[in-house]
């Protein structure tokens, strides 16, 4: 009884910790999504309506481009954190798959700890670019938009990224799941329902088509020809 009395509370503990964890990184998930829809939608808009203009009234937006590749870099380093978070990034994974059990999640492990200190690494030296940037006053050549202002979210997508994945060893050193995510569980292998039952019954279908025996020959009836030369 002691002793289970004296795991409660390290137990709710840690239940407090992850849900607080999950809250903020739920507060941040919701931001990002925003940043990222608003931004797709508004770049969308601008494109469409400067097509427009120029086809109907010859007159277009001024700085359609310069506006274009600001929103790009808005939607690349900020949904850097959301592809991490829900674990939909690009993996190479060649190693990765032929592993199993215990080595399987140290390697999984290994290359969160890995590519979380790279990323808070980018995140230091591109924080000095964005400061650089601001003290030399660069800026749009057609807008004159401050480069800075849209440039900072590479430090901020990049230290967001890195701490998602520092989360995912960490969630990865205190469950017995594996995880791919700080939310998301292991699910690489996994096969969709429809095909893992559809894959035995094709099979199934060939084997039986090609075990069936060759339908009998059709008989065929007397020739009519020889019947009227023997009329004859």
């Amino acid at each position: 009884m002691g002793e289970a009395d004296s795991d409660t509370p390290s137990r709710r503990g840690d239940s407090t910790t992850v849900r607080l964890i999950r809250g903020i990184d739920r507060g941040f998930e919701y931001a990002e999504s925003f940043i990222v829809a608003g931004s797709i939608i508004v770049m969308g808009l601008i494109m469409v309506t400067h097509v427009l203009g120029r086809t109907f009234f010859r007159v277009g937006i001024p700085g359609i481009t310069e506006l274009t590749e600001l929103l790009i870099i808005l939607i690349t380093f900020v949904g850097i954190s959301y592809a991490v978070r829900r674990a939909r990034h690009i993996s190479m994974s060649a190693i990765y798959d032929q592993l199993s059990g215990m080595a399987r999640k140290a390697m999984l492990i290994l290359i969160c700890l890995v590519t979380g200190a790279l990323l808070l690494y980018l995140a230091w030296e591109s924080m000095g670019y964005v400061q650089t940037i601001h003290q030399r006053g660069r800026a749009t050549s057609a807008l004159s938009i401050p480069l800075w202002t849209f440039y900072i979210v590479l430090p901020i997508g990049f230290f967001l990224a890195g701490i998602q994945y520092w989360l995912t060893a960490l969630r990865n050193l205190t469950t017995k799941e594996m995880y791919r995510s700080f939310t998301e569980k292991e699910a690489y292998d996994d096969v969709p329902d429809e095909i893992a039952t559809a894959v035995p019954e094709a099979g199934k279908g060939e084997i039986s088509d090609a075990g069936d025996p060759p339908p009998p020959p059709e008989e065929s009836g007397p020739d009519p020809r020889n019947d009227s030369d023997t009329g004859r």
